[in-house]
């Protein structure tokens, strides 16, 4: 099966498949902006709480092999990220960690501790919510919510294209690079380097085609420029509204109650010997 079959399957088979595109639209961005917003550390980890609930609500937690690469990714570079933030604290505040790593002077302090912390929780939050909706919403049912909101055809339906086709050209990049292992094209760093570089021009070369050929497809079967929904998905109701933006003041007030409850760099102090 591939991916992009996963993905389709994924998403109408979710329980939140019924739910209006644009309310859990709504919601998540609200989740995503008040976890911004907050100083506090407990309001990220309540957010992240609650788009993990919904992924697994969503899916059981079966997450396809790209989604799940591409969230280690993600995961990944928030870590480097973090560390890299955490590392180059004020120099005017005492040093928790302190030295000389070649040509770059690291100095972490509690602040800047607490800090890389924050935005980590704040990532992973986000990406989670993120996932949640995305995992139930099929591409069908997003252009729709945006045409709704008098968003142009051109660019809901450019949205659907290039979902579509991207796995197409993905699953032709893997395969070109699997002909290539087949035939030692990774037998070093120059080889691989040349294996790669015909790869990403065997994929532009294959998409150009490929792109003649969709609309050559396209309009033997009179397409019009928008995509036609036989089952449309269910309106927005007030009460999405309502209790996104309930829940965003209430995590607001919070995140102002317990601002300083959690101080990352006093719990790590007996690991790190601080």
């Amino acid at each position: 099966m591939s991916e992009q079959m996963e993905m389709d399957e994924l998403a109408y088979s979710s329980r939140m498949v019924n739910w209006a595109p644009l309310g859990k639209l709504i919601f998540v961005m609200a989740m995503l902006i008040i976890g911004l917003l907050a100083d506090s550390l407990v309001v990220p980890l309540i957010t992240f709480a609650i788009g993990f609930a919904l992924m697994a609500y969503s899916t059981n937690l079966k997450i396809p092999l790209i989604l799940a690469l591409a969230i280690g990714e993600a995961i990944l570079i928030m870590i480097i990220g973090s560390g890299m933030i955490s590392i180059m604290g004020d120099h005017s505040q005492p040093a928790l960690w302190e030295a000389q790593f070649l040509w770059f002077d690291i100095h972490m302090t509690e602040q800047s501790f607490n800090n890389a912390w924050q935005i980590f929780v704040r990532a992973v939050a986000g990406v989670t919510l993120m996932l949640s909706f995305a995992c139930s919403t099929p591409i069908p049912h997003l252009a729709h919510a945006f045409r709704s909101l008098h968003c142009p055809n051109e660019i809901t339906e450019l949205v659907v294209l290039i979902y579509r086709y991207a796995f197409l050209l993905l699953e032709r990049f893997l395969v070109m690079l699997d002909a290539a292992q087949c035939r030692l094209g990774y037998n070093g760093s120059m080889t691989a380097m040349r294996s790669y570089g015909g790869a990403m021009a065997g994929t532009f070369i294959f998409s150009m085609e490929l792109a003649e050929k969709s609309e050559a497809a396209l309009a033997c079967r009179n397409y019009q420029g928008y995509f036609p929904i036989y089952h449309p998905p269910k309106s927005m109701s007030i009460m999405w509204v309502v209790v996104s933006v309930g829940l965003a003041v209430a995590l607001y007030f919070v995140g102002k109650y317990t601002e300083g409850w959690i101080n990352m760099a006093e719990i790590m102090a007996p690991l790190f010997g601080w």
